[in-house]
């Protein structure tokens, strides 16, 4: 059985959690599971660029995809503990895969797939409204049914010319699809606009049409508004600024952290943080380590020393292990769960 595109993004993330999380963890990542767990995995084995990849992915999705892999021995089952080994066989096929389907280079869901989803709902429907005026065509269903997308087009286009804006569109697109250097990735977003003369594709029909894998079809589609959106940041592309200079881009923070975080900032401890929140202090714990692994400034030295940092990472990269209980286990039950996990979270950082 060949290995397909959605196969080696499984067996990616399994190899990176070095077998220390089952298929559940791998399922809550790609779904974007806004929990402290999934984040901090996302953070804790680099891994944060698949989180979100999918948000309507089902578990038996990623059950199939796994008992796949098993059954053509690139995994394996650890009966103790229910978390999947890549094989070497698994190693070899996963490099040979991306040699010849790379993960695209502007994709990081953490980063961006929160804020792109808003940006391609309002981007297609502003389009089609557009086109549908230019063609003088009034009467069309259209193809976001969000009320407030639709809103936020109405608004948009109040104070604007249609003709000045559709030739600021196209203008700003054909340039942006350019600098991709990839006539079919640009391909696969025009195709999948909706204007006054044609309907979009799917992402299945664009699969038929191009004869490519259906899930790196999926994943160049939104590669290129991820670019769109980087593209906006450093100020390359205006009107595009404009379809998300209200939103926030995810941080990687759960919006109980942010709040904690606040709290941090203002010199609290982490007992007084959970007296003032009405919450456990564990939990408050959590979220500290949230903030290390999404924020490389945020110092962790008064919640674990600088020698007890340096120990800790020395113990993890001899026994090459992620493992907080083996970790703590193997150094003899001196450190706290939450001081390793937050020395991880750093060694995390400096590692890429």
């Amino acid at each position: 059985m060949p290995v397909h595109f959605f196969d080696a993004i499984v067996l990616d993330i399994l190899s990176s959690m070095k077998g220390e999380r089952s298929s559940s963890a791998v399922y809550h990542l790609l779904k974007g599971k806004r929990s402290s767990q999934t984040i901090q995995d996302a953070g804790l084995f680099a891994v944060s660029k698949y989180f979100g990849f999918c948000s309507a992915l089902s578990r038996e999705q990623v059950t199939v995809s796994v008992q796949q892999l098993k059954q053509e021995s690139l995994v394996r089952e650890k009966a103790e503990s229910g978390a999947y080994i890549v094989t070497e066989k698994g190693e070899a096929e996963l490099a040979g895969f991306f040699a010849l389907y790379p993960w695209p280079r502007h994709f990081h869901g953490g980063y961006y797939q929160s804020a792109a989803k808003i940006m391609w709902a309002r981007m297609s429907l502003l389009i089609q409204v557009l086109s549908n005026k230019l063609y003088r065509e009034r009467v069309y269903l259209p193809i976001v049914k969000d009320y407030q997308i639709q809103n936020w087009v109405k608004q948009y286009l109040r104070s604007r010319n249609a003709a000045e804006t559709a030739a600021q569109f196209h203008h700003e697109l054909k340039e942006k699809l350019s600098v991709l250097n990839d006539d079919e990735q640009a391909a696969i977003f025009v195709h999948s606009l909706t204007s006054g003369a044609k309907a979009g594709y799917t992402f299945r029909q664009l699969s038929e049409k191009m004869d490519l894998d259906e899930w790196y079809i999926y994943a160049l589609f939104w590669d290129v508004l991820h670019h769109f959106i980087q593209s906006a940041q450093i100020g390359e592309s205006p009107l595009f600024q404009t379809l998300i200079q209200d939103i926030a881009l995810y941080d990687g923070l759960t919006q109980s952290t942010r709040k904690t975080l606040f709290l941090i900032k203002e010199g609290h401890t982490i007992d007084r943080i959970a007296d003032i929140r009405k919450l456990k202090a564990a939990t408050i714990e959590d979220h500290i380590v949230e903030i290390a692994i999404h924020d490389p400034s945020f110092s962790i030295d008064q919640y674990v020393s600088k020698e007890e940092q340096k120990i800790i990472a020395d113990y993890a990269k001899a026994n090459q292990t992620n493992k907080i209980r083996q970790i703590k286990e193997g150094l003899g039950g001196r450190y706290s769960y939450f001081k390793i996990r937050l020395a991880l979270s750093k060694t995390v950082i400096r590692n890429g």
